[in-house]
């Protein structure tokens, strides 16, 4: 004797949830029943006796004819508590009797709520014992929590299905472009490699010459820079990129061009043996989230590329790929201007990239950048203090391909910097209107040594690879396109606002990130500390406002025996919030808005609505969260926010006004660390975590230079005890909330 429940979606949204009525379930007349439409109420009140009688009009499988996920009341979570006085009679059966009492509708609370959609959050089916918990814990009877978890299940499927339905249109997508790729290719002349075919033999004849001249051209190169003075390697002072004034040196800069080009053609010939779907080069990750290079098959395949420049440096080398719904021309033009290269990635890329010099620079973007080239210097970061900065220049070129298809090349020409860029570069195929398949494959080479050994198993391709570059590519295209899943939406906020939340949201991220990871160095100062957890890291950057403050964070790494997917959900747990955050200290924290980019995405910006107290003496803070879980990293940001402040965001102007909001932003970055006992096991599934933890506060400086000595001691003081109590409360969460997720059924 149950429900059967109709497709639903995923357990992390917060909406309010109804169900499905199910006469075998009614029993006595003042039994359950769930939420239906008020028609639906009032079908039920006509035809109550035939209600509790039999499931009349039942289609055989216990579901109620018609499509009852369209009747759900998706807006309001409510249990409907009948009042009949037990005749179990109708209106129209043509019996006297006393007219039975309107059924009541008992909304839950928000502490009910919060309990119920917390437990539901990693079990989503209880059993009789934690029933009667959860009963005693809301006030609610055995029954009505039964009831709540059957329809929340319900709704869960609803919209899963609908975010399968969405994925399988783009596997769809993917797959058709793929079956056409390989019908191109039987239409091609070119035999496997065992063949005899002489046009073949001559193709690789001609390709070995490539690689050939590709390796002069760099003893070339490496032969120049041996003559550049050391103080000026960094900003490559060789005559090959100096920009001279004087028409004599017209034909200096023509073989300048003739060479660059030449090397951009090459790294773009070995980008696309690289980028190959079914080339042996790439070995996937257990789980499938990125592929990292096999070394063996690249040397055979690249011969010169393995011994050039490598002395003293640990190669690195991912592929990934990822639907970014945004159409190629609008990609290429965000990853060639400088300008908003950085604004592209936030959290990535330290504030804007450098551009020292271009060839062959359209007019305008209109004109497109095929056949563009530019030297860029970028400077890249991992929200730790643990993780040093890569600073690199490379040169990057576009090249338009066939069948609409872009290309983005980027390659280094100094072989003595720390940080060398081989062929690496983004791949983009349109998949339909809007919408294109991204392939990232970064392959560099860099000098590990300063990375803290906390993370230095990290650094296969987690902390810089390729995947991370992907997902801040979808993650904020889908914003710049206003493609966003709202849940929860009890504030008036309008597309406008909520672009401008995002854009603040973004800002954030950026703000910690740089913070964290101390830069830039000429503006932040380290006061003390290397950033472990027994050695706080405090920075401090003197404030604008002309005041005698500084903006200190305080930072610090440590290492959880827990798996980053178990940390990531308790630390997003709003049950668990008021145990570790000093922001919260007891309130009650309900989500009011919830900005994600697709249904039952976890990269998503959240308001937090707080309360403290009741009554007269009640008050309330927002918090603006931003957070993302990740295979390859996942980090949580937020800061407390002023209703006034929320409502200037919001306002027409908002935009214009985030310039003038200072925010301290505080949150937590997450890096998994693999179990060798579970090898086969996806990446942040099992094994460790290493979490670093950051805040930013406001203090007084010293009438010197530096901090006061008590404010570094209040610094180090509070973050200390930060650190237990997170650790306390995330190995420590109770058993009954806490264990092995399980998927709704």
């Amino acid at each position: 004797m149950g429900i059967d429940e109709l497709s639903g979606g995923h357990p992390c949204f917060m909406g309010s949830t109804s169900g499905i009525d199910d006469s075998s379930l009614m029993g006595p007349p003042s039994s359950i029943s769930l939420g239906f439409s008020s028609k639906m109420n009032e079908i039920s009140e006509k035809n109550s006796s035939s209600c509790f009688e039999e499931p009349h009009g039942n289609n055989g499988h216990g579901e109620i004819p018609g499509d009852g996920a369209s009747r759900i009341n998706e807006d309001n979570l409510s249990i409907l508590v009948s009042n009949n006085n037990g005749s179990g009679r109708s209106l129209g059966d043509g019996q006297d009797g006393p007219e039975p009492k309107k059924r009541s509708l008992h909304r839950l609370n928000s502490r009910q709520a919060e309990i119920l959609e917390g437990f539901f959050s990693v079990c989503a089916h209880p059993d009789e014992n934690q029933r009667m918990q959860l009963a005693a814990m809301t006030g609610l009877g055995s029954l009505q929590v039964k009831f709540w978890f059957q329809n929340k299940r319900t709704h869960v499927k609803h919209l899963s299905g609908k975010e399968e339905n969405y994925r399988l249109k783009v596997e769809n997508e993917m797959l058709r472009e793929e079956n056409y790729m390989f019908k191109q290719a039987q239409n091609n002349p070119l035999c496997p490699r065992c063949t005899n075919d002489p046009g073949f033999l001559q193709i690789l004849k001609e390709l070995e010459e490539v690689k050939a001249y590709n390796r002069m051209l760099q003893q070339q190169l490496q032969g120049q820079h041996m003559r550049i003075d050391n103080e000026a390697r960094l900003t490559m002072c060789s005559p090959l990129f100096h920009p001279e004034s004087s028409s004599a040196n017209a034909f200096g800069m023509q073989d300048e061009f003739q060479a660059l080009t030449e090397v951009a053609m090459s790294a773009a010939h070995e980008l696309f043996i690289l980028s190959d779907s079914s080339s042996p080069l790439w070995l996937a990750v257990p789980g499938g989230s990125f592929q990292v290079l096999n070394r063996m098959a690249y040397a055979q395949t690249f011969p010169g590329q393995m011994s050039v420049g490598a002395m003293g440096l640990v190669a690195e080398a991912t592929r990934a790929s990822a639907v970014v719904m945004l159409d190629p021309k609008s990609i290429v033009e965000f990853l060639m201007d400088s300008g908003s290269f950085g604004a592209f990635f936030p959290g990535l890329v330290s504030g804007a990239a450098t551009s020292t010099k271009v060839y062959n620079w359209p007019q305008n973007s209109e004109a497109g950048y095929d056949g563009a080239m530019q030297l860029l210097t970028v400077e890249l970061v991992f929200p730790s203090p643990l993780v040093p900065a890569r600073k690199c220049t490379f040169l990057r070129c576009c090249k338009r391909l066939e069948l609409g298809a872009m290309a983005v090349v980027d390659v280094s020409l100094d072989d003595g910097a720390s940080c060398q860029k081989m062929p690496s570069g983004i791949l983009i195929q349109p998949i339909r209107q809007n919408s294109c398949k991204v392939t990232a494959i970064e392959h560099v080479r860099v000098d590990g040594s300063g990375t803290h050994e906390l993370f230095q198993a990290c650094l296969s391709g987690l902390l810089f690879g390729a995947r991370r570059w992907v997902t801040s590519m979808a993650r904020q295209s889908a914003r710049l396109r206003d493609v966003f899943h709202v849940t929860n939406c009890t504030l008036d906020v309008t597309s406008r606002g909520r672009k401008a939340i995002m854009k603040l949201a973004d800002s954030l991220l950026a703000n910690y990130t740089g913070s964290i990871a101390g830069l830039p160095a000429d503006a932040w100062s380290v006061q003390c500390g290397e950033g472990t957890e027994e050695d706080v890291r405090i920075a401090y950057r003197r404030n604008d406002d002309g005041s005698n403050t500084a903006i200190v964070c305080t930072s610090a790494t440590f290492l959880l025996p827990l798996p980053m997917r178990r940390v990531f959900d308790l630390l997003k747990n709003n049950l668990l919030r008021v145990k570790w955050d000093v922001l919260v200290h007891g309130g009650c924290v309900k989500e009011v808005v919830r900005v994600a980019n697709g249904v039952g995405s976890e990269d998503a910006v959240s308001i937090l609505h707080v309360k403290h107290g009741s009554g007269a003496n009640k008050e309330i803070m927002l918090i603006l969260q931003n957070s993302c879980y990740d295979p390859s990293g996942s980090f949580m940001v937020y800061s407390s926010l002023d209703k006034h402040v929320m409502d200037m965001i919001t306002s027409p102007g908002g935009e214009e006004a985030m310039s003038n909001i200072a925010l301290f932003p505080a949150g937590f970055s997450l890096v998994p660390l693999a179990d060798p006992a579970n090898a086969g096991s996806p990446i942040g599934e099992a094994g460790g975590t290493v979490m670093t933890a950051g805040f930013q506060i406001l203090m007084k400086l010293a009438r010197g230079t530096g901090l006061c000595p008590r404010s570094v001691s209040s610094a180090i003081q509070i973050m200390t005890e930060n650190i237990a109590t997170i650790k306390d409360t995330l190995l420590n969460s109770h058993p009954v909330f806490y264990k092995i997720r399980q998927p709704p059924n």
